[in-house]
């Protein structure tokens, strides 16, 4: 003999209407300019601590370069083509007029940003003509 299921009791349907009063309106508010402050709080709190951790090692750099030409005169001017390579050109200006610079490493460091754009624009190119090829195929083919 089967035994019958017993049904569930029908749910009341809940109301999916929600609306705030004006008093949690009101501390809705209170809390979330409450939570931008702690937040901006904290950003700034964050950005002071990078901005003194550059200022240091902006700070310590001269130091450790005279330290590099005593130990390891070869390393300062792979340091300067390295930054060199990774600067804006403002910066790769500005950087290259310091007195620890060695000679002929802004135009090497500039040799190889220009050899750098040269690939990406080479790569750019392939892609394009590739994307064009494929273009050009799905409408013979279409």
């Amino acid at each position: 003999m089967k035994k019958s299921l017993s049904q569930k009791p029908a749910r009341k349907s809940r109301s999916s209407h929600f609306e705030m009063t004006p008093a949690m309106q009101a501390r809705m508010q209170k809390a979330m300019v409450s939570i931008g402050n702690i937040a901006d709080k904290q950003a700034r709190k964050d950005d002071k601590i990078q901005r003194e951790a550059r200022l240091a090692i902006a700070e310590t750099f001269d130091a450790w370069l005279d330290w590099m030409e005593e130990t390891a005169p070869e390393q300062v001017e792979e340091v300067f083509f390295e930054l060199g390579c990774f600067a804006t050109a403002t910066n790769r200006r500005r950087m290259f007029k310091h007195a620890k610079a060695p000679e002929g490493v802004a135009e090497r460091a500039q040799e190889q940003v220009d050899r750098w754009k040269a690939e990406e624009e080479a790569t750019k190119a392939d892609a394009a003509e590739d994307a064009q090829s494929k273009s050009g195929a799905a409408e013979s083919h279409g």
